[in-house]
């Protein structure tokens, strides 16, 4: 799949595709299957999605196999987030129009949005802080997606300007984008009655990279499949690629066979380990 995905990134797309399909039929097979394939996807297909920026599917997928692999875990957290679920949404509905109201009056054009954090993210930071839900800065997110990157800095001016920021939550991955190429503003405020939320602010290019990743921009140019070898997206992929051809180059193969102990067992690690 690897070498498949250098010559044409629609193999691992379609491969992505086929694993979220399986993850959302996965009720009907028995337990040990349901593990042993929520396992694989959690450990080998949400990093290759997270990797080439696909954040809807690496989402789904995570959350997904957290429901089959700790079963429990992801109840008792949706119970807890569902019975402050009428707050939230109330929170969220007043935070959106106030930003409105805020931007508008300095003329940044926009769409606001409000979101609760995903379940499987939100466990990963209870169990790696180990704190409550309430304690939890980002459970509760504002987006603003709004036409340039001027803006985009004028309205986290808006945002500072109407809630205190919370010292250390301020990111810019505009400025320094992620490995994967993801670009967004993120700040953490203090809003009404103490109540913490994020507020992340992006582009809406920004925004469909973001959600699409690779699968936003793939190229097919002059009979040539996949994706530019300007595209860092998966440049990790093509150096694993190069590291695997040399390990089965025959010559270095030879080379090393020779400078152990016992040339046929030398020559056989090697080949086993190019495999």
């Amino acid at each position: 799949m690897l070498l498949a995905m250098v010559t044409d990134i629609r193999v691992v797309l379609v491969k992505l595709a086929d694993r979220l399909h399986n993850m959302r039929t996965l009720g009907s097979l028995s337990r040990e299957r349901q593990e042993r394939i929520a396992q694989e996807t959690l450990e080998i297909y949400a990093p290759i999605a997270h990797r080439l920026g696909m954040g809807k599917v690496r989402g789904e997928l995570e959350d997904l196999s957290f429901k089959y692999l700790e079963p429990e875990a992801s109840e008792e957290l949706e119970r807890e987030i569902e019975s402050k679920r009428e707050q939230n949404e109330e929170f969220l509905k007043g935070i959106r129009q106030s930003i409105e109201t805020e931007l508008a009056k300095e003329s940044i054009p926009a769409r606001v949005d409000g979101r609760v954090k995903r379940a499987y993210s939100v466990h990963q930071k209870l169990k790696r802080q180990k704190i409550a839900l309430d304690e939890v800065y980002d459970l509760l997110a504002i987006r603003i997606i709004t036409d340039s990157v001027k803006n985009c800095y004028a309205a986290l001016g808006v945002i500072h300007n109407e809630w205190h920021p919370i010292p250390g939550r301020i990111k810019d991955f505009i400025a320094i984008p992620r490995p994967n190429l993801y670009q967004s503003l993120h700040t953490s405020v203090m809003g009404p009655n103490g109540q913490a939320f994020e507020v992340q602010i992006r582009t809406e290019e920004m925004h469909r990279l973001a959600e699409e990743g690779i699968a936003a921009h793939w190229k097919y140019k002059e009979g040539r499949k996949g994706v530019g070898a300007d595209d860092r997206r998966i440049t990790w992929l093509r150096q694993l690629v190069e590291w695997q051809q040399e390990m089965r180059d025959p010559g270095r193969v030879h080379v090393h066979a020779q400078s152990g102990p016992v040339p046929g067992r030398g020559l056989r690690v090697h080949r086993r380990a190019a495999r």
